[in-house]
């Protein structure tokens, strides 16, 4: 059980969460298109896969828009007429985080569980692990949630990672849990880095070690 202090500290995660959640998500779509994204771009400038340029832009266009529906269809379509192409996953990705901001967690799954199967690039596997864990703590099945997180593996996804897990231990209740996975992230991030200052101020917030 929480005493008071301990309520008012999770609230106030929670509220972080609520007020700042969708810079992280917008932070998590501009790494899905540039992680690794010099090599889907060099299949695409040097035309070996005009196609698959051609559908990846009407995954982009649509998502500028904002329109969920054409950009859904567009990423499935590049998925359809070139599943191995490097773009697709990332299409995927593009599509999950648009219709994720609309508040249409069904066809985000499917994106980012196709992504999970069919992705060759562990850096876009484990992105689209974390991503799914998010969408599934916001509906509050936390297990399944804390699953797709030992589904991530790199280093470089580590500290994020860490962090979703202390929030998800959080909400289930579990300080001493949730401690120690912000102690992690704080750890396997660079001192000046964004998401080391934010395990930080967590951690400070449910006092440290």
């Amino acid at each position: 059980m929480y005493d008071l202090e301990e309520q008012e500290t999770v609230d106030a995660i929670k509220a972080w969460w609520k007020a700042n959640g969708r810079w992280v998500w917008a932070a998590l779509l501009a790494l899905a298109v540039g992680y690794g994204a010099a090599r889907g771009w060099q299949y695409y400038r040097a035309g070996q896969e005009a196609k698959a340029g051609v559908l990846f832009d009407a995954v982009r266009t649509a998502a500028q828009q904002g329109d969920a529906a054409k950009t859904l269809q567009a990423a499935k379509a590049l998925q359809s007429a070139q599943p191995s192409s490097p773009l697709a996953p990332r299409g995927a990705l593009i599509s999950a985080a648009v219709s994720h901001a609309k508040g249409e967690s069904a066809p985000a799954r499917q994106e980012l569980e196709w992504v999970i199967s069919n992705a060759k690039e562990p850096s876009l596997t484990d992105l689209a692990h974390l991503r799914l864990a998010g969408l599934l703590a916001d509906q509050k099945k936390y297990d399944e949630a804390l699953r797709q997180l030992d589904g991530a593996r790199l280093p470089d996804f580590i500290p994020m990672t860490q962090d979703l897990r202390g929030d998800i231990l959080l909400a289930q209740g579990k300080t001493k849990e949730a401690r120690a996975a912000y102690q992690a992230a704080l750890e396997k991030s660079k001192d000046g880095e964004v998401m080391h200052q934010i395990a930080k101020s967590k951690l400070d917030a449910l006092g440290g070690q």
